[in-house]
């Protein structure tokens, strides 16, 4: 199995009303939204069955309908925004599912949690895709270590080299 993680595209500075929640993809973003998604297409992530999540927060749903065009179905989750690696797990684990995953979301918990996962020291910049292979058949069975990078892009991770 694989977990396709995705940080985020570049947001706007905070508006008047100061909430981080409601921060749009600013005009880099939208460039990283353009050119991870030629390097989406490439990939190959379907026709196999895949789990697609996202945090609520506005920005990430415009990086995920910037990214997919509706390719997948995604669900969007509260407590997926800003949320801590312990949290990203668990909600990983309860999912008990063999398919593929893409969980779109922010940091630290983003790079905490593949860190976590690979025994690497991973860093995802914004609009960064972390591509992980599992020797695994389930989620519930994922843990510390035994997660494989098989494609990283727009990463700064250790001297990993990036594709």
């Amino acid at each position: 199995m694989r977990l396709h993680l995705i940080r985020h595209a570049n947001a706007e500075g905070f508006d008047a009303s100061g909430k981080d929640f409601n921060r749009s993809l600013s005009e880099k973003g939208l460039i990283q939204c353009e050119k991870t998604k030629t390097i989406l297409m490439n990939l190959s992530l379907g026709p196999q069955e895949i789990k697609a999540f996202s945090s609520s927060s506005f920005r990430t749903k415009e990086t995920v309908d910037l990214l997919f065009d509706k390719q997948f179905n995604f669900s969007y989750h509260d407590d997926l925004y800003l949320c801590s690696v312990t949290n990203l797990m668990d909600f990983i684990w309860e999912l008990k599912t063999q398919s593929d995953i893409i969980l779109v979301g922010h940091n630290s918990g983003l790079s905490d949690l593949a860190s976590y996962f690979t025994a690497k020291n991973v860093f995802m910049k914004t609009g960064a895709l972390l591509s992980i292979e599992f020797p695994l058949g389930s989620s519930e069975e994922l843990s510390k270590g035994l997660g494989e990078i098989n494609y990283a892009y727009r990463c700064n991770i250790d001297s990993y080299p990036i594709t």
